[in-house]
């Protein structure tokens, strides 16, 4: 019985003292989600501008989700907005004028997310981004 209490122990120590599947004893891994580039992750690559950022990051915010529908025609955009402290700014293209060290947080959203949080227009997503004050 002795040995069954010693087995338990020690794989409750094995278990706590790792932080993710290949973490070295003692180490803590970051959990990062994939539709968030927080401020520290913005600081560790070098970029002139927010959109080089992204694209170095995470470049599926950047691609293209397809027209809206199909009587939206040339007018809906096949790309995510741009939204600044949660004002509209502009197209994927206005993101070059960001320079990515002013920006604290940069957050995708998905169509739904987006229609949910900033109306149905934004069909094809929503890049929110977050200034530093």
């Amino acid at each position: 019985m002795k040995n069954v209490y010693f087995f338990a122990l020690a794989v409750v120590l094995a278990c706590a003292s790792q932080s993710g599947p290949n973490a070295p004893a003692g180490t803590v891994v970051a959990r990062t989600d994939r539709n968030i580039i927080a401020d520290a992750e913005i600081q560790s690559v070098p970029s002139s501008n927010l959109y080089d950022l992204i694209s170095k990051l995470r470049p599926n915010f950047l691609r293209s989700r397809g027209p809206m529908s199909l009587s939206s025609g040339s007018s809906g955009s096949e790309y995510a907005t741009v939204y600044v402290d949660g004002r509209p700014y502009g197209d994927i293209a206005s993101l070059r004028s960001l320079v990515s060290t002013q920006v604290s947080e940069v957050r995708y959203y998905d169509a739904s997310s987006a229609a949910s949080k900033y109306g149905t227009i934004n069909g094809n997503g929503v890049i929110e981004v977050t200034i530093k004050q």
